[in-house]
């Protein structure tokens, strides 16, 4: 049964409702609690996740600190470079409410696309579309990220201040 959340999720959003069945039926419906981890950056797999109820995080670890990318909600999805690559995950991903999923694995994808190829050109340019979005957006990022770097390399108080309090590590001990 297509519900409004499935017909919500943006990468159906060029789906008739007989294409949208054809398309679910190729998933798995999943729940997972709050809190928990569904993947980790690096790891091998080849699932999508549609999310049709709760709320995750997408993140990235670097050393102690958390870089947290995205909080993705009901009608998004994640994993989508799993679809169209051999990568390993770009990033890690955590429940922050109790989800509710439907998981695509990339063979399943692929089998539409071939048995199915207008449904296969519809996802596909959906799924276009939302990367390009994406990708705006984080070039929007690296602009601001840009330029508050410059800013404050360009201050000549935050540089001296920089150097004071890097001063002692590199330079040799007198106490010899």
């Amino acid at each position: 049964m297509i519900t409004p959340e499935l017909k919500a999720i943006q990468l159906f959003k060029y789906l008739n409702k007989g294409e949208l069945e054809k398309v679910i039926s190729q998933c798995k419906e999943k729940r997972v609690p709050k809190d928990t981890l569904l993947f980790k950056e690096g790891s091998v797999s080849d699932d999508v996740y549609l999310i049709a109820e709760g709320r995750v995080e997408v993140f990235l670890t670097r050393g102690d600190v958390i870089v947290l990318l995205a909080e993705l909600g009901p009608s998004s999805f994640f994993g989508e470079m799993a679809l169209l690559t051999e990568r390993t995950r770009s990033a890690s991903v955590k429940t922050i409410t109790d989800c509710r999923f439907y998981v695509m694995t990339k063979a399943r994808f692929k089998s539409i696309i071939k048995k199915e190829p207008t449904i296969g050109v519809k996802l596909l340019l959906a799924l276009s579309e939302i990367l390009s979005q994406r990708i705006a957006m984080t070039n929007r990022n690296l602009e601001t990220y840009f330029l508050i770097s410059k800013a404050i390399v360009d201050n000549e108080e935050f540089r001296r201040l920089y150097i004071l309090a890097h001063k002692g590590e590199s330079a040799p001990s007198s106490n010899g």
